[in-house]
């Protein structure tokens, strides 16, 4: 299963609608710097208390430091609608803060306000912890005309609103396993707004209608003099597909992206280039590259492949050309390439396949595919690279995504170099990867002592990886691919 978050725009709301939600956001944000300012005064003492016997701190677990009077207290503040999901709002903040306290022990107290917030601050959003037909909030559907709606509890029993007509001018359901309908009630703490949104969340809320279940939290945020309710979905994966070819999808100079897909022996089976549109509109921008990932997604369902993507967060790819004193710069650049990763990071789990490699690009762009020559001479023009020592000409573009395909075809065959250093007493064996110092006595063998320590390792990776500061994904994708060559791929330096 997977957790995404999508965004639904409150369309329009009457101006008595707008008054509830901004009097809901004043109630909550002065609730929310009132526990603040209470915990403030002894977080020393909460960060004692309420720390696990393994030094964690949990959401839950610290939301209870608000007992039954400091819950009383909030209730001046008319926040019944929302009380559990205030504390639990708070816990999430403390637990944050406490985490990030361990690393940089100055780290600043949560801000906050200690006169009332006024609606021109910055607000917090509403936070509702469930999603529940009855409280906090839901969502309704209209079949008929296949509109969606949400039912928001911002208001107590004492300010709540006097329906005058018991009709609603719609059939509206409760998404819900039931799928009951909707029916007005004589006093009302909820309002029901009509929601406007993309395909893409059109696609997820369809999903919930025939699968409730999977809706899970949200946020009520006002952004750009709009109101949206950030929702998290928890959307069940495809079953998963067994690769056997590798997808590269690298940046081009002239084409947005292009791809290649290689056999698991690095030959050719397809290629090509998905090109967007130069949207000026942030909106159609984002649409575009939706669409691209839709389309990459499905190029990798269809060949059963392996993605593998440019680590872009780091070192550059050296894809510029420079000529005549101007450069030409790639078709996408580095934050609309990350982007698009960002989307592929979740859409290709969610088809079953599995999270797409990130691998260093510096090379793809001037490392020949046939003898391995890596130099910047290899690239003759913007668009043409020509090898100068086997004379292999290709177009620029296609051969960084090819290159970038067989990226992990060549990591699987790259044997694991081990520093060793014998002596009288026995052998010293070090590999700074994966952190790895250890002495094999003169009488044992260095395999299975190896072995025998990789096994140790594996066991108890997380602790392992924090104590020595080691990436631990890049230590488990070493420790597999020993295991998986059976420790033959092991060069001793």
């Amino acid at each position: 299963m997977g957790l995404r978050t999508i965004h639904l725009k409150l369309h329009k709301p009457s101006t008595i609608k707008k008054n509830i939600i901004n009097k809901a956001f004043i109630n909550y944000n002065n609730a929310y710097n009132y526990l603040l300012n209470k915990a403030y005064s002894e977080i020393e003492k909460i960060e004692s208390d309420y720390k696990s016997p393994k030094g964690t701190y949990s959401t839950l677990g610290l939301s209870k430091w608000i007992d039954s009077d400091l819950s009383a207290e909030l209730n001046k503040f008319d926040i019944q609608p929302f009380k559990d999901s205030l504390k639990l709002d708070f816990g999430m903040t403390l637990a944050s803060y406490f985490v990030q306290r361990k690393t940089n022990p100055s780290m600043p107290f949560p801000g906050f306000k200690h006169e009332r917030v006024s609606w021109g601050d910055k607000l917090r959003p509403i936070y509702f912890c469930r999603y529940d037909t009855k409280r906090s909030f839901c969502l309704l559907y209209d079949r008929e005309n296949g509109k969606f709606f949400a039912k928001l509890f911002l208001m107590n029993i004492s300010n709540g609103k006097v329906r005058n007509n018991n009709n609603f001018s719609r059939a509206l359901n409760y998404i819900s396993k039931n799928d009951e309908p909707v029916k007005a009630l004589k006093k009302e703490t909820f309002i029901i707004v009509p929601l406007s949104f993309g395909k893409w969340q059109l696609k997820m809320l369809e999903q919930a209608v025939e699968q409730p279940e999977i809706l899970r939290t949200a946020r009520l945020l006002f952004k750009d003099n709009a109101y949206y309710l950030s929702l998290s979905i928890d959307l069940p994966d495809d079953e998963e597909i067994s690769t056997h070819t590798f997808l590269g999808v690298s940046r081009g100079i002239e084409n947005a992206v292009n791809y290649t897909v290689v056999d698991n022996q690095g030959h050719l089976v397809l290629n090509g280039t998905l090109d967007s549109k130069n949207e000026v509109n942030p909106s159609e921008q984002k649409t575009g590259l939706y669409n691209m990932a839709n389309e990459i997604v499905e190029i990798a369902v269809r060949n059963k492949s392996m993605v593998v993507l440019q680590n872009l967060t780091g070192k550059g790819d050296k894809l510029s050309w420079y000529e005549e004193g101007n450069v030409i710069k790639p078709f996408f650049g580095c934050r609309q390439y990350n982007d698009l990763v960002r989307i592929l990071d979740y859409k290709l789990p969610q088809k079953g396949l599995p999270d797409p490699a990130k691998v260093s690009s510096v090379d793809i762009f001037h490392r020949c595919s046939i003898c391995g020559s890596n130099t910047k001479k290899n690239r003759f023009s913007k668009t043409m690279f020509i090898c100068t020592t086997c004379g292999l000409s290709s177009n620029l573009d296609s051969l960084g995504s090819y290159n970038l395909s067989a990226k992990l075809i060549k990591y699987q065959n790259t044997p694991l170099k081990l520093k060793a250093r014998r002596t009288t007493d026995g052998m010293y064996l070090y590999n700074g990867l994966i952190g790895l110092d250890l002495f094999v006595p003169r009488y044992e063998n260095p395999f299975d002592s190896l072995k025998e320590r990789i096994k140790e390792i594996s066991e108890s990776i997380e602790e392992y990886t924090n104590n020595k500061k080691l990436n631990i994904k890049d230590v488990s994708s070493i420790i597999e691919k020993l295991k998986s060559h059976d420790f033959t791929n092991i060069e001793i330096i």
